[in-house]
């Protein structure tokens, strides 16, 4: 489980007092690491770029919770940030993660 809610929480600007997300918050990026992991065939490390990944994948689902599309394809969330995209093809090249066994 990811356990830096306050930093997920400062980078999605929701204050630290207000806990009736967290659990989506925590749930969100246990899945983003997960999602890392199977794109990337690469092992969960804690290091900057990782968290970084997580942290946008984290905004994105979080402020695209929508189920449909409202019919602009550029704003229905369903395509990744490509800051992300980039990351996460990184985490995949880089030599410098572990291959998850």
């Amino acid at each position: 489980m990811y356990e830096q809610l306050n930093e997920l929480k400062q980078y999605l600007r929701v204050d630290t007092d207000l806990t009736e997300d967290d659990n989506l918050i925590l749930s969100l990026a246990d899945t983003a690491i997960a999602y890392i992991e199977q794109s990337t065939g690469k092992k969960y490390v804690k290091d900057n770029i990782f968290d970084l990944t997580i942290k946008q994948l984290v905004a994105h689902w979080y402020e695209n919770r929508k189920i449909m599309a409202d019919g602009n394809y550029k704003n229905n969330g369903s395509e990744l940030p490509y800051a992300a995209t980039l990351l996460i093809k990184h985490i995949a090249l880089s030599g410098a993660y572990e291959v998850k066994t």
